[in-house]
């Protein structure tokens, strides 16, 4: 059976793999959290009308938003550009007006696809964590007005000796045919307790071409890159290319 180790916790993603023959083995490297206090968030939720839209680039801040809104019961009427279909799916329910396609990959796409009507002299909402690239704010700057609220943190998890061993162990004997990757913070702090060596013996496999920029990098060659930004798409589209390289 082949082996796929999968940096991230067991989910659809893995259950894919597995029933398609492949074994999935699983090790997240970084851990998303919200926030304990969430006051500033809180306080703009107060003032949400003010806001022509909001962008949502992660699963984790959709629901947030999602928990936050129905908590308090506000009815927000403005656009709500989200990039993933895992976010989309998290608010596709509720009544709001969404902007999402699930052709898009990389954050400047959907940029790039949103009418300048839609844009020039409005202002915006970006709801993000710690780590998040400033692509948004950078472009929407040129002609709109971007405030900016962190509601969430991405941790480092740290893996336990054992565990950390028998991965590496399986890596030097070749015994992992491929290595998935979803994030860049995932791929770094996989890098920094694995080391970059333990992954030139297995393919290198990612979800975009953000975390493929990473690894060139680290002058580390990805051998996959899924066209799509959903997860199940990831998951079918690398099964059929390990099937023919393996």
């Amino acid at each position: 059976m082949s082996s796929v180790l999968v940096v991230r916790e067991f989910d659809d993603f893995s259950r894919i793999l597995m029933e398609n023959g492949f074994e999935a083995i699983n090790c997240p490297t970084i851990e998303v959290v919200a926030l304990d206090n969430l006051s500033e968030f809180e306080n703009l939720l107060n003032v949400l009308d003010g806001y022509d839209g909001i962008f949502l680039t992660s699963a984790a801040a959709a629901d947030i938003l999602r928990r936050k809104l129905i908590e308090k019961q506000i009815n927000y009427s403005g656009r709500i550009f989200i990039l993933g279909e895992k976010s989309y799916k998290i608010l596709r329910n509720e009544k709001l007006n969404l902007f999402f396609d699930k052709s898009h990959n990389r954050i400047i796409e959907l940029l790039e696809t949103i009418p300048s009507e839609l844009i020039e002299n409005k202002r915006f909402l970006f709801i993000r964590g710690d780590r998040s690239l400033q692509v948004i704010p950078t472009f929407l700057r040129k002609s709109a007005e971007v405030d900016e609220t962190i509601v969430y943190q991405t941790k480092n998890i740290t893996i336990a000796d054992g565990r950390r061993s028998e991965i590496a162990d399986k890596l030097s004997r070749n015994e992992i045919n491929c290595t998935c990757f979803f994030s860049p913070s995932g791929a770094e702090s996989f890098i920094e307790q694995f080391g970059v060596k333990a992954l030139r013996r297995t393919k290198i496999a990612v979800i975009g071409k953000t975390t493929a920029s990473y690894f060139e990098k680290q002058n580390l060659p990805v051998d996959f890159i899924s066209k799509n930004a959903s997860a199940d798409d990831y998951a079918f589209e690398l099964i059929e290319y390990l099937k023919n390289k393996i």
